[in-house]
């Protein structure tokens, strides 16, 4: 999409969250209007719908998609550069950020939800570039249980989808909450992303878009110029325009000898703390026992 846009991660601690952020020549963040989607209502069927822990600080927005597999955004997942418009002038990668730093949560309010799962690896296509390439892949440290994943769907005939995420109200809206938005029609397509009006914001960035069968057609990379607004809009990646990428991901991830946890997960199947720490099962990681 030949349009300029920003991305930008809003700290966890406000209840903001991680987004993509700006549309026509200059930015903010990813759009939304009265609801954290923006028009949006209520929503606690979607649970394959998950909320992203980044180290304590940001939020982002995920898709269950396999038993140890969330499908998010790149900018997400990865160290940006701290300005990133759209189209790329250079990298805008600079790092990755560390597996084990991403806490999964189940849940239709970040207050109460539970967390099921650390990240245990990050996959991401081969490119320095967000732009057209704005998505990532979560392996988990154990199986999600009790939550059906989502499937995933062809852009091909699509021409409305419904929006899911956690993120902002509006421009200065709270966010946090599970909501969601029917029949956002799809204005503009390319080969690896499509655009739709006001739809999500800060904090939806890696919310899944889906088709009227309830499968993840796009994920939430950027938009803008506000979240409000008739001159909003915002660009989701399109997910079968990495169907290889995905594919060998759900194939890794179902490997019976994966899942063993990271080195400080705690809680479930993973392994239990050493002598001298405890689980915190707020976390699921191993603390020191003072």
């Amino acid at each position: 999409m030949n349009r300029h846009h920003w991305f930008s991660v809003i700290a966890l601690a406000t209840l903001s969250a991680c987004s993509s952020g700006a549309a026509s020549s200059s930015a903010e963040d990813t759009a939304a209007n009265e609801d954290p989607i923006v028009g949006g209502r209520s929503d606690r069927k979607d649970a394959a719908v998950v909320a992203i822990d980044i180290g304590g600080e940001a939020l982002c927005t995920g898709s269950l998609i396999g038993p140890r597999l969330v499908l998010t955004a790149r900018h997400c997942v990865s160290e940006t550069s701290e300005e990133v418009a759209c189209p790329a002038q250079g990298p805008q990668i600079q790092g990755e950020r560390a597996a084990d730093s991403f806490t999964i949560l189940v849940g239709s309010d970040i207050r109460s939800a539970r967390p099921v799962a650390i990240g245990q690896k990050v996959i991401t296509p081969d490119s320095d570039q967000l732009c057209g390439h704005d998505l990532a892949l979560i392996e988990l440290d154990r199986a999600v249980t009790g939550v059906t994943p989502l499937a995933l769907g062809s852009l091909s005939g699509v021409r409305a989808v419904r929006g899911v995420g956690f993120g902002k109200r509006g421009d200065s809206a709270s966010a946090g909450k599970k909501m969601t938005r029917s029949n956002v029609a799809i204005r503009e397509t390319s080969a690896s992303e499509f655009v739709v009006g006001v739809l999500s914001c800060n904090g939806d960035s890696g919310g899944p878009a889906l088709d009227a069968s309830g499968r993840v057609v796009g994920v939430v990379s950027r938009g803008g110029p506000n979240c409000n607004g008739p001159d909003s809009e915002n660009i989701y990646t399109r997910v079968d325009a990495f169907h290889t990428l995905i594919n060998q991901a759900l194939r890794d991830s179902a490997d019976p000898e994966g899942g063993s946890g990271t080195g400080a997960a705690c809680g479930g199947s993973a392994a239990r703390c050493p002598n001298g720490s405890h689980c915190n099962q707020s976390t699921l990681r191993c603390e020191t026992t003072s």
